[in-house]
């Protein structure tokens, strides 16, 4: 049996670009191989239309040369003891009320040991860990 030729391969992940000798290999390696914890994050290849397409951490990816990933944190928080997730780390306070099944026209947000409500309007910045509580307005006024 003949040795096969090496295989070198090109991919870029979040812009950086990785010459691999395996044409395929679990998702959680790639993160890996970019430095990230496939515990906090995901992997997504980017088609040619760019879109994004989430790969499972075992789910083995039969590389191509030139492809083109991005990882995303799965940022985890909570909103009135309910756990939630998202790759989105900056949304609107009115989403995330809605996103925790309440109104916004009846409920405002607030940071966990903030003394002030978010607006509705207004864009939370949302960090990995984060706790959020809902406050009712009082009388239909917030």
């Amino acid at each position: 049996m003949t040795p096969s030729s090496p295989i070198n391969l090109q991919i870029n992940i979040d812009g950086t670009a990785y010459n691999v000798h395996d044409s395929d290999q679990e998702a959680a390696a790639l993160l890996r191989l970019a430095d990230h914890d496939p515990k906090t994050f995901d992997l997504f290849l980017v088609k040619k239309d760019g879109v994004e397409v989430k790969i499972r951490d075992n789910q083995i990816v039969n590389l191509e040369d030139g492809d083109r990933f991005v990882s995303r944190r799965n940022l985890r928080f909570t909103i009135d003891g309910e756990p939630f997730r998202s790759y989105d780390d900056d949304q609107a306070a009115a989403a995330l009320v809605r996103l925790a099944g309440l109104d916004p026209a009846v409920f405002d947000l607030a940071r966990v040991g903030s003394p002030t409500a978010f607006a509705d309007d207004e864009i939370v910045t949302i960090a990995d860990g984060d706790a959020f509580v809902t406050i009712k307005h009082v009388g239909g006024v917030a």
